[in-house]
């Protein structure tokens, strides 16, 4: 079996899970447009995208090491210091939370819109009320992996509705391969130039 046609077959297992599309996207850090091709197979040729396999990182050792480098890097480019981890949900949210053990922060989790799904229309996303409050805050956003750069656009929204300041951005993989979000900056491990 092909790679596509294991993803394939993981994104039909999880639609019969009753995720929706943005969900197996998110699951399989693919594009939505890659997850809805998966389904779908409407094409011959699957969207540009690339696919990223994590589960090598997701022993907690392993991650722990990335987080650090991730705090490094934080620590290397905001000057000002940072109050607030924002971790995106589903995926970013264990580097998140080291990451901010790591720089000694409180930790906020963003769920973003994609799931807030109705009838696969998207209502808004929100910070959770569990966690740190963001207001009067300079927040840094945490992701696995920014692919269209919305959830980070979103969140950073969502932060300054709540009076809190987002500062920057930061991932493991960035397959957008830009500097930065609408103005905010975005710190990554890896970044993607297609050619």
């Amino acid at each position: 079996m092909t790679k596509i046609e294991t993803l394939v077959e993981r994104a039909k297992r999880l639609k019969e899970k009753g995720l929706t599309t943005e969900e197996i996207a998110d699951e399989l850090n693919v594009s939505r447009e890659t997850a809805m091709w998966l389904l779908t197979r409407v094409t011959e040729t699957p969207p540009s995208d690339i696919y990223v396999e994590w589960r090598e990182l997701t022993k907690p050792a392993r991650l722990r090491h990335i987080a650090s480098a991730v705090a490094h890097m934080i620590k290397s480019e905001v000057k000002d210091g940072v109050d607030v981890i924002v971790g995106i949900a589903t995926s970013g949210i264990p580097l998140a939370s080291m990451v901010a053990e790591e720089l000694g922060c409180d930790l906020a989790i963003y769920y973003p819109r994609k799931f807030k799904v109705e009838d696969e229309k998207p209502r808004g996303g929100i910070l959770s009320e569990n966690f740190a409050r963001v207001a009067g805050k300079k927040c840094v956003i945490i992701d696995d992996i920014i692919s269209t750069g919305r959830s980070i656009k979103e969140a950073a929204e969502v932060i300054e509705a709540n009076e809190g300041k987002p500062i920057c951005a930061a991932v493991i993989v960035n397959k957008r391969g830009s500097r930065e979000i609408d103005s905010l900056p975005v710190l990554s491990m890896l970044k993607i130039v297609r050619i």
